[in-house]
């Protein structure tokens, strides 16, 4: 692959022989008799391309288009390039890596804004639509614990199903004197008495909370959104070709992690549509333990599709 860096942006040509058809390219250049005057292109192929050098001539798989003083075009690897050219070519080549770079940059950005008025429109609809992320939110919220409208049982099941890792819910009981014998008996014998003491509780599972990836840890939907939004406000309002350097690469890498960004977000609004269903939460009822509690949860319950 050869990348040409021209007046009208990034050039991209595969062959080598378009570039060998060039006009002033010369595959025979003597290092002593020419002064370079910039770096136009850079390539990398897996066929070994000879240096341009007709002190050379060692064939390489990565190297740079230059440009003469005297206008003729040729083709040299970074060692012959600090070799015949010393630190003119060196601070030749960063410049060229960066233009390329910056470049790139605003290409990606460009893509990515010319997508702006697609993509708006969906976070638009997942955060404000029927049962979408903000309506998703204030109530994974209250099943958390994190606004105070659950009752403590229920906020705490559904904490210890995180906390798990798994969706399980649980309760907790004492082991029946058949357990713990078939748990001793099951035990190495060194570790039978320690058994014996500690080996007084059991979990059964009582539940499985379908759409549990709504509610691990990382997966928050305002946090997610707080990814999106600004860059999608900021990069609307960008003038992308007049953006500084440190800019242009810290918008670039904030917008390389649009589309999994926005993935994230269609995956946990689907888990949480799964998750905040009357059938599915009405799992949660048997850890109410008094009527007032029952009438409280009764009541979420009713917000449920």
């Amino acid at each position: 692959m050869i990348t040409l860096n021209s007046e009208k942006g990034l050039v991209r040509i595969e062959s080598w022989d378009d570039i060998t058809s060039r006009p002033g390219f010369l595959p025979h250049v003597d290092p002593k008799a020419v002064k370079l005057k910039e770096i136009i292109g850079s390539y990398t192929f897996e066929a070994l391309i000879p240096c341009g050098l007709s002190t050379c001539h060692q064939p390489h798989g990565t190297g740079f288009l230059v440009v003469t003083e005297g206008g003729n075009e040729t083709n040299i690897g970074r060692i012959c390039g600090k070799r015949h050219f010393s630190v003119e070519f060196m601070q030749m080549s960063r410049a060229f890596l960066h233009a390329i770079r910056a470049q790139q940059n605003r290409e990606f950005l460009w893509e990515v804004k010319n997508r702006l008025p697609t993509i708006s429109v969906e976070v638009s609809a997942i955060r404000g639509g029927e049962y979408g992320a903000g309506w998703i939110n204030t109530r994974i919220n209250q099943l958390t614990g994190k606004s105070a409208s659950l009752p403590t049982p229920i906020v705490n099941a559904v904490r210890q199903a995180i906390r798990r890792g798994d969706g399980a819910l649980t309760i907790e009981r004492a082991a029946t004197k058949a357990e713990r014998e078939d748990r001793a008996a099951a035990a190495d014998v060194k570790g039978l008495e320690h058994m014996r003491r500690t080996l007084t509780f059991v979990e059964d599972q009582v539940g499985q909370l379908d759409g549990f990836t709504a509610l691990a840890p990382g997966n928050g939907l305002r946090e997610i959104l707080g990814a999106i939004e600004p860059f999608l406000s900021t990069l609307s309002d960008a003038d992308i070709d007049s953006l500084p350097d440190k800019q242009l690469r810290e918008l670039s890498k904030v917008g390389s992690e649009l589309n999994p960004n926005l993935e994230r977000l269609r995956t946990v609004v689907a888990a949480g549509r799964r998750l905040l269903t009357r059938q599915n939460v009405q799992q949660l009822a048997r850890f109410a333990t008094s009527r007032a509690e029952t009438r409280l949860f009764e009541q979420f319950l009713r917000e449920l599709p």
